[in-house]
């Protein structure tokens, strides 16, 4: 009895250290395992809109029309954002249309024989995506983007949110650990991708 009674005690000890270890172990490791969940929203999110981008830019130049980029909530038509509050989180469409009179930044119209939309991409969640302006993002027959007065680039910022299931309209931090990122349009239609330095305190381009 005795023997039995030493050695209950020991394995009561034991647990109680391997539960102490894991508890450490567990504190250590969420947050690590958020911020990798963070930066991979953040990523998914910019990829989704450099991929985006790079099919309207192709498109354009090989069907020679007008791609154009919108936001929209719906995937059925443009949802011009109003205010200062460009938030692309929201969801985007890809269309094309025939070059006329017209011009190029047309508004998706449903129906239209003329315009087809190519790519429809949902809500991201966990992730706020500012944009420079609201307008419609287009590209030429030639793939480049087509500027106009005071706008002769465009910049996105992808920055996360708290919650990775977050799908309201707040804005998203750029901290250790929840790092955002830029992408810029340039002129000639090529992208580019750099990390915000944690120096930055804002989420907005």
């Amino acid at each position: 009895m005795g023997n039995r009674s030493r050695m209950a005690g020991l394995s009561m000890v034991e647990l109680m250290v391997t539960v102490l270890v894991l508890a450490m172990l567990m504190a250590i490791a969420v947050p690590s395992f958020r911020a990798v969940m963070n930066r991979g929203n953040v990523a998914t999110a910019i990829n989704s809109l450099s991929v985006d981008m790079q099919l309207a830019r192709g498109q354009a130049a090989s069907q020679h029309r007008f791609v154009s980029i919108c936001r929209s909530t719906t995937g059925t038509q443009c949802d011009l954002p109003v205010g200062t509050t460009y938030d692309y989180d929201a969801g985007w469409i890809v269309y094309s249309y025939d070059v006329s009179s017209t011009g190029a930044d047309q508004s998706f119209t449903a129906g239209s024989s003329n315009m087809t939309i190519l790519r429809y991409t949902p809500q991201r969640p966990g992730v706020s995506i500012r944009a420079t302006d609201g307008k419609v993002i287009t590209f030429n027959q030639t793939g480049q983007f087509v500027t106009g007065t005071g706008r002769t680039t465009l910049t996105f910022i992808a920055c996360p949110r708290k919650s990775m299931s977050d799908t309201s309209n707040t804005l998203g931090s750029n901290l250790a650990g929840m790092q955002g990122s830029s992408l810029v349009l340039r002129q000639s239609g090529s992208l580019a991708v750099t990390a915000l330095p944690l120096t930055s305190t804002t989420c907005l381009p």
